[in-house]
């Protein structure tokens, strides 16, 4: 019989895990495949600067979410999802969230033309990540960045809340419900 009780007891214990582990990812991520959402945010240690086209460091904290996308002019599927990012940006600027744009391009003037080429203007707030230093300091096995598209989520000091590598519809309603979701929390 002690054999039951202990039998017993360790499934609830393993039923216990298993439901903690079921809490760690909020609901309103559910439909983002590869979308991963750390227990707790991650603070970069020696951030390098991302610059804009007036060599002026681009603030990565203040605004309540920022969403920070590394891309390239020359990465088929990052200039599928920039439209995306620019609705994104659109829909919910106004409530706070930033969308940065950082390019691991060679030079603005390259950028400059691509984004004029497609008709963006002013669209996003666009930075030059020289040599990909900001880009690297992502590259730890907790951040994930391998290669681009790479997404990082920023809380309002600048820390790593989730990521998602590859590309995907940052308007579609997943991910509205889920920048939702995070926006209603800052306040």
């Amino acid at each position: 019989m002690p054999d039951m009780k202990r039998l017993l007891l360790l499934r609830c214990i393993g039923v216990g895990f298993a439901l903690l582990g079921l809490g760690v990812r909020p609901a309103q991520a559910e439909g983002f495949d590869g979308f991963e959402i750390l227990p707790e945010p991650v603070m970069r240690e020696d951030s390098p600067a991302l610059l804009n086209a007036a060599g002026t460091a681009v603030p990565l904290s203040g605004a309540p979410v920022t969403v920070l996308n590394f891309w390239a002019t020359w990465c088929a599927p990052c200039v599928a999802e920039l439209p995306t990012l620019i609705a994104l940006d659109e829909a919910l600027g106004d409530r706070g969230l930033r969308v940065v744009a950082a390019s691991l391009d060679r030079s603005f003037e390259q950028i400059a033309g691509f984004w004029q080429q497609q008709g963006w203007g002013d669209a996003l707030e666009v930075g030059l990540d020289e040599r990909g230093a900001l880009f690297r300091s992502f590259s730890s096995d907790a951040l994930g960045a391998r290669g681009v598209p790479y997404t990082a989520i920023l809380d309002a000091e600048g820390a790593v809340v989730s990521w998602f590598v590859g590309d995907t519809d940052w308007a579609g309603e997943a991910a509205l419900a889920y920048f939702n979701g995070l926006l209603d929390a800052a306040e």
